[in-house]
């Protein structure tokens, strides 16, 4: 190494030699302009890398003020969703509480409106089992009872079987038997009443008159007034046959009386038939008949036809053996009863 270092100063000392000062000088100043023209251009080089570094620290400064933007904007997006987050959290949780409370809420709801057809369900069996013992109106009782057994379809639970099954039984027992027609009586009844005012009185009638006889043009003077004489005669004084010997001459107080009489049994009758008191609708309508035959005109048609229909009426039963609804209205309060025990 030190053999090289002084192998090249001697060359250089040989070039010195060589051109002498003035070339030293020359050299010298070639030296002094090629550090020149490196310094300057170092120093082009150096403004260049200035200038392109100040332009990636502006860049970067711009990219780091975008990056901060962008994560304040990223940490409030978080921050956001982290609120609508514990938002959502706290709504679910209350949705939650809300459903297992409606649910909680259904659970009763359910269980009183069970109670509450029940409830029902046992009223209209009630009705029904009154209709049935004090009027004995069989389609006032069914009715009652096809309303509960709509009541218990609204339920529909296994446990409610039985309850039904009774409930339909008593139904078909209902629907079993022989239909009276109150209504129906009452109507006829009143019609008869109605019409008694109208119908002609035995003692009313007369008989028939019989057709004059017009004397001929040929017969003499003497036999036309022998004949008026007795026209005169059978009209003064009438002979009428009786089929009641018995019966006595009414005045008109006493025929008005008879009808107002009649009619109060025919009322009577009704309020029997209404009341299903077969005997005293039986013994009300003998009596009217009786009176009828006794009193009134059997010839005419108005009374023949008001006998034809309260002969008719007499051969109707108004008392029917109805049966009860004991069964449906125990099975009822059974059912009920768990449910009371439960809710207390």
């Amino acid at each position: 190494m030190t053999d090289s270092k002084a192998t090249s100063r001697w060359r250089w000392s040989a070039v010195l030699d060589r051109l002498g000062p003035r070339g030293a000088g020359i050299l010298a100043l070639l030296a002094l302009l090629l550090l020149g023209a490196q310094w300057l251009e170092s120093r082009s080089e150096i403004a260049g890398l200035r200038k392109d570094l100040s332009q990636r620290l502006r860049d970067a400064d711009s990219l780091v003020k975008q990056n901060q933007t962008a994560s304040q904007q990223a940490a409030e997006g978080t921050r956001e969703a982290e609120s609508r987050l514990s938002a959502l959290e706290s709504r679910f949780a209350d949705s939650q509480n809300q459903q297992v409370e409606l649910e909680a809420l259904y659970q009763e709801l359910s269980r009183n409106r069970d109670d509450w057809i029940l409830a029902e369900v046992e009223q209209l069996v009630v009705i029904a089992n009154q209709q049935l013992q004090l009027t004995g109106n069989v389609q006032s009782a069914l009715s009652a009872l096809q309303a509960a057994d709509l009541r218990l379809q609204k339920i529909n639970k296994p446990t409610l079987v039985n309850l039904r099954k009774v409930l339909n039984q008593d139904i078909d027992r209902l629907r079993a038997l022989p239909y009276v027609d109150t209504t129906g009586i009452s109507i006829r009844l009143d019609n008869v009443a109605a019409a008694a005012d109208t119908l002609p009185l035995a003692s009313d009638t007369r008989p028939n008159r019989e057709p004059e006889v017009s004397g001929n043009a040929h017969d003499g003077f003497l036999s036309r007034m022998t004949h008026e004489l007795a026209l005169e005669l059978s009209r003064a004084v009438q002979i009428r046959r009786m089929e009641t010997p018995e019966l006595p001459l009414l005045s008109p107080d006493q025929a008005f009386f008879l009808r107002e009489n009649l009619k109060l049994r025919l009322m009577s009758a009704r309020l029997g038939a209404l009341s299903r008191n077969e005997s005293s609708y039986k013994a009300d309508l003998r009596a009217s008949i009786a009176w009828m035959n006794r009193y009134f005109d059997r010839s005419a048609k108005p009374v023949q036809a008001a006998l034809e229909t309260l002969h008719q009426l007499s051969d109707t039963p108004v008392n029917i053996a109805l049966p009860d609804v004991n069964a449906t209205l125990s099975a009822v309060r059974g059912a009920r009863a768990p449910r009371e025990v439960i809710r207390r």
